[in-house]
């Protein structure tokens, strides 16, 4: 559920005046959120914004709640391909595609056009996916859910969770990578960060404190949602809320090395990166914005869109060619020059989210809609 219809639908009086009441209410939220929401309604749109900002906040607490528990079995879906997917993968040497999403669904297809449900532990969504070779993958979500497969995702298993760690509110796990079949990260919301050198049979919480306090002495948000992450040399760079960018050296012995601190082009939201074959570098995110580096992150040039629509994902085709997906049905291709981008027709009005090639410029695109085949022209 969309979180304008979280809005209208579970509290229609949802307002300014509500907001700001609940601010002052010490018990409805703790102080490290309430310096959130006044920095979303500074930095990111008025007030307006900060209402769907707490909107979302009610909506992911309320979950357990709602929610049937995280050891309950996907229930099986003709339609299962069809609902919201919110990641995708191509595993192995590219002959399976994956997509995970709402009620814990999790599909694949060897053909990418029939698809088959996978044996998934939970119901909980699912937002994000990876895979080290053609057999294992791991899959994270809300309640700081982390599956396993070792069977090329046709069956999982339930290797992490914590749905209030800590007894603070739940973080979901918005992105997984790892560099080996042993060695992995997992981020998301408030600034978490797990990591496993087991592939997965343990999973312990990385101390970000020092970052905290550096970011707090930047006057800059400390607990950022950590959205996405790519290698990046033998770094991981990782891009988040409020205009987060961050190189983490996993070799650093100290705060100070560990944590590089990028200045930021912009002060929204970025949802994810793509090192392209080029070696420039593409940042995306909130209201339209992508952003280039072409020099390790010393300089940024902002993109033209022309759009306001949320970028989530890119497609790398062959030959270079720059694919953006985004949310109201909006697809955008880079233009030759590398300054401009061009609106892609495409009929639906549906949030995209991540994409796979087929093969040319034929891809499968995954959102909202489930998962479907679009020839980019």
């Amino acid at each position: 559920m969309s979180v304008d219809k979280f809005v209208r639908r579970f509290n229609p009086q949802f307002n300014n005046a509500l907001l700001k009441s609940l601010l002052s209410n010490n018990k409805a939220f703790p102080s490290s959120v309430k310096s959130r929401v006044k920095n979303v309604a500074s930095k990111q749109g008025g007030w307006r914004t900060a209402q769907k900002y707490v909107a979302s906040l009610l909506l992911i607490v309320s979950l357990p709640i709602l929610a049937e528990s995280v050891q309950r079995p996907a229930l099986k879906s003709a339609l299962a391909s069809r609902a919201l997917l919110a990641d995708s993968v191509r595993i192995g040497d590219g002959s399976r595609y994956l997509g995970v999403g709402i009620y814990g669904n999790i599909v694949y297809s060897d053909d990418s056009e029939n698809w088959i449900q996978s044996n998934s532990p939970t119901q909980m969504l699912l937002t994000t996916v990876f895979f080290t070779d053609e057999k294992n993958g791991w899959a994270g979500g809300h309640d700081t859910l982390i599956l396993h497969t070792k069977d090329g995702g046709e069956n999982w298993e339930i290797q992490h969770e914590d749905p209030i760690p800590g007894g603070d509110i739940p973080k979901p796990v918005l992105d997984i990578l790892f560099t080996d079949n042993k060695t992995g990260y997992a981020i998301g919301a408030y600034g978490l960060m797990l990591h496993t050198v087991n592939g997965g049979e343990s999973w312990q919480t990385l101390d970000t404190l020092g970052l905290y306090d550096r970011l707090e002495a930047l006057e800059l948000e400390p607990e950022p949602n950590f959205n996405y992450f790519i290698p990046y040399g033998d770094k991981i760079l990782i891009v988040g809320e409020l205009g987060t960018i961050l190189l983490f050296d996993p070799a650093a012995t100290t705060d100070e090395e560990r944590w590089g601190i990028i200045d930021s082009p912009y002060e929204g939201t970025f949802f994810g990166a793509k090192q392209v074959s080029s070696g420039d570098l593409y940042i995306y995110g909130l209201r339209g914005n992508i952003y280039r580096s072409s020099d390790n992150m010393q300089t940024w040039q902002k993109i033209q869109t022309d759009v306001i629509a949320n970028v989530y994902g890119c497609i790398e085709l062959a030959g270079g060619k720059l694919v953006f997906l985004a949310s109201s049905g909006t697809i955008l291709a880079l233009n030759s020059g590398g300054t401009t981008t061009e609106k892609l027709p495409y009929t639906g009005f549906d949030t995209l989210v991540s994409g796979q090639i087929i093969s040319g410029n034929k891809t499968l695109l995954f959102g909202t809609r489930g998962v479907q085949i679009f020839d980019v022209p």
